[in-house]
């Protein structure tokens, strides 16, 4: 996540409190908090001001995916609670944040009972797969698919899905050119440069003909996760009732896919 300079500005002096957005925190709860997200830094004497140390810190992490972090924990409900923020109002205390945000193409978005990073496309902005992108951490993302399933939660499995296909794809993309990139919202066109990354593009002098439809197979879920998103998760208007079965359909898929993906990954890289 990156945002630009007057943004920088602009949390540095909200993170620590003082233009009142959010609570107060004094110079040795800035250092606890920034050392949460691996920042090496003591209170003491010599220390910055607190609203430019909270600047610096901001303009270090900028780039990567712990800034997300930093800005979800900050307005945590429990602490806004705490500081005297009535529980229905919320969404108006943040939102002078959002107002920066929203130019950078972000947006703070309550989901259950805490704010999260959304993009401009209303995705989550996910950055547990940086930390650890394996087969554990993919059957860990189905089974919250599978217990939305089993709670009745369609729509949210099938979200659940593409988030975690688009999540793997954007990581691998980003291992590959070493740097964030700027997401559009079509999962399409991420399978496309993964599809590029990975050497996956069809060549029948090489490959049989079984594993060529297997291989269009994974193009055709990947437009059907896309579409069946779009029209049934919960990221827009529910166009038809989603069943169980649809949302079932969909998860399998996605682990099928994003599976063979991470295996094609760990091939390509020995």
């Amino acid at each position: 996540m990156k945002v630009t300079e007057r943004t920088i500005k602009f949390l540095g002096k909200t993170l620590c409190g003082d233009n009142q957005i959010l609570p107060y925190k004094t110079g040795q709860q800035l250092v606890d908090f920034f050392v949460e997200f691996g920042a090496d830094d003591q209170y003491g004497e010599g220390f910055p001001s607190r609203w430019r140390y909270t600047e610096e810190k901001v303009r270090q992490f900028n780039g990567t995916q712990e800034l997300k972090l930093i800005i979800e924990n900050s307005v945590d409900p429990r602490d806004l609670m705490e500081a005297g923020a009535d529980p229905e109002r919320l969404n108006e205390k943040i939102k002078p944040i959002n107002d920066y945000l929203r130019c950078e193409g972000f947006e703070l978005k309550k989901i259950g009972d805490f704010f999260k990073v959304h993009d401009s496309k209303g995705i989550i902005v996910e950055p547990e797969t940086v930390k650890r992108l394996n087969h554990e951490f993919i059957q860990e993302q189905i089974t919250k698919c599978h217990n939305k399933i089993d709670q009745g939660d369609f729509n949210g499995a099938i979200t659940n899905a593409r988030s975690l296909a688009e999540a793997v794809m954007i990581e691998i993309i980003e291992q590959h050119e070493g740097k964030e990139i700027k997401n559009d919202g079509k999962l399409e066109n991420l399978y496309k440069q993964v599809k590029k990354i990975l050497n996956l593009n069809i060549d029948p002098k090489i490959l049989p003909q079984t594993i060529i439809q297997i291989l269009s197979g994974l193009d055709s879920i990947t437009r059907g996760l896309a579409g069946l998103s779009n029209n049934s998760g919960d990221r827009h208007a529910n166009k038809f009732k989603t069943m169980k079965h649809h949302a079932r359909l969909a998860v399998n898929s996605t682990m099928t896919l994003v599976d063979f993906l991470l295996d094609s990954k760990e091939y390509q890289k020995k």
